[in-house]
């Protein structure tokens, strides 16, 4: 079970309209987000927009022009988290969301101890509250939800609305 999975009946909600999926990896949070990923996914049973490119990057859409903007497991990737953030809350629309699902850096390392592969990507893992921390120093959005999610496992959930 891939982590968007775990937590799709619960984002999927905040998910309607124009998106993006950075990073889906095959498996976007709703079948109709655009899938953005560093290569393109060969193995799909259906035929979704998709871009090639670097996410942490910036995107290819004008600013104010998305829904939202879903990032499962990919922010981690990155070592300085605010210019990335700073870039995905510019393409969102007023009243659209931010969703971001990250390993919380103890509980991930405790599954790994315990036998999980680890994986050598990340470069930032976190911590509940630290991207409400960047979020709130950016402005312009509410705390929908940062927190575990599901409650056992290494997952922050983070949802964000823009005022």
């Amino acid at each position: 079970m891939s982590e968007t999975e775990k937590t799709r009946h619960i984002t999927s909600k905040f998910c309607s309209g124009n998106g993006i999926d950075l990073g889906s990896g095959g498996d976007p949070v709703v079948p109709w987000a655009i899938q953005f990923d560093a290569t393109r996914v060969a193995h799909l049973s259906y035929n979704p927009v998709q871009w090639e490119g670097d996410i942490f990057k910036p995107l290819p859409f004008r600013e104010r022009s998305l829904d939202f903007v879903y990032a499962s497991h990919s922010l981690e990737d990155a070592a300085d988290w605010e210019p990335i953030l700073i870039e995905w809350c510019r393409v969102i629309k007023p009243g659209g969301f931010l969703i971001i699902q990250v390993p919380d850096k103890e509980r991930f390392r405790a599954v790994v101890a315990a036998g999980q592969p680890d994986n050598l990507a990340h470069k930032h893992e976190s911590y509940p509250g630290e991207l409400t921390k960047y979020i709130n120093k950016i402005g312009g959005f509410s705390v929908i939800m940062d927190r575990f999610e599901p409650e056992n496992d290494y997952n922050i959930l983070a949802i964000f609305k823009k005022i």
